[in-house]
């Protein structure tokens, strides 16, 4: 009876391990059509942002051709200069940006390089600080003293105490390599 009962288990296991092998292919999509699908999904996505644009651009020159033909110019002329005001202070905000950040760069700089450097473009300048903070890591050495005095000319070792050849084994060592 025991005997019975866990085949059954068995055959109920396995059943279920089969039902779940069959839908993990169908579930699954090769990563080649997955990738297609990005891609394609990205290139409608750009030309749908490219229509927009044009989109956009044509409705204002139309906007802009009908306010001519009634006349409006002192309208056009508000809308330009609004749109102007708001190009002026975007390029004033990006100008600031640059320049602050050139000042920080040239910071970075010793002082005698910074005349030096100061005429080159924002990328190169970026470029050249990075190597340069990159050159000035240089790793810390240990300058200190040795702990123990190591005699390099010990003589005949075997003849040392073991208290003597533990304090010496640097040493010792050190004059077979010597030798």
């Amino acid at each position: 009876m025991e005997e019975q009962q866990s085949v059954s288990q068995d055959v109920k296991q396995d059943t279920a391990s089969t039902a779940s092998e069959e839908k993990q292919p169908v579930n699954q999509v090769p990563y080649a059509r997955f990738q297609e699908l990005v891609d394609e999904k990205n290139t409608y996505k750009a030309e749908l942002d490219t229509f927009k644009k044009s989109e956009k651009e044509q409705a204002e020159s139309r906007k802009l051709k009908e306010m001519e033909s009634k006349g409006k110019y002192e309208q056009i002329m508000a809308d330009m200069t609004t749109r102007l005001e708001a190009a002026e202070k975007k390029a004033d905000a990006f100008d600031e940006l640059n320049a602050t950040e050139r000042e920080s760069l040239l910071s970075v700089l010793p002082e005698e390089d910074r005349a030096t450097y100061e005429g080159l473009s924002l990328i190169n300048l970026r470029v050249h600080v990075n190597k340069f903070n990159s050159k000035s890591k240089i790793p810390n050495v240990n300058n200190s003293n040795p702990l123990l005095n190591i005699d390099p000319s010990i003589g005949d070792w075997t003849e040392l105490s073991s208290t003597d050849k533990r304090k010496n084994w640097a040493g010792i060592v050190d004059s077979f390599r010597k030798k």
